[in-house]
């Protein structure tokens, strides 16, 4: 007879109820405060000055400024789109730009792939500039 009996490291044990509901409010928790996280650090940005720098048949040079208010550099994704007169989107594109620390910097984007060629200066009537925050939800 043996003296020491081998533990049987196949056997299936269960998760205790507990840990399982920590786990879950944990991730709950998570989810909930880095949304507010980055809803927080998106009002602390402001996009302003955005206008047409120069246009051709094919391509939109769209410049603006970004300010950063907080103390942190950011990396962020910002989606600039420009639409027509009649409210239909002549091109978008999503860019990823990085913003120094409590600073103003001035960028100049160029969105390339139109859905409908630009004939003259009266066939764009609206740009925006806005963060891009891709969410499950």
């Amino acid at each position: 007879m043996k003296s020491v009996d081998r533990i049987d490291m196949n056997k299936r044990r269960a998760i205790p109820a507990g840990a399982k509901l920590f786990l879950l409010v944990a991730v709950i928790f998570g989810i909930t405060l880095k949304n507010c996280w980055r809803k927080n650090q998106d009002t602390k940005i402001v996009i302003s000055n955005i206008h047409v720098q120069e246009f051709t048949s094919v391509s939109i040079d769209v410049a603006f400024t970004i300010e950063n208010k907080t103390s942190m550099e950011l990396e962020k994704n910002i989606l600039i789109r420009v639409f027509a007169p009649d409210k239909k989107e002549i091109a978008s594109r999503i860019a990823k730009i990085s913003i120094l620390p409590n600073s103003k910097q001035k960028y100049l984007k160029v969105l390339q792939k139109l859905n409908r060629p630009i004939k003259d200066e009266n066939t764009i009537a609206n740009i925006t500039v806005e963060l891009y925050n891709p969410s499950i939800f």
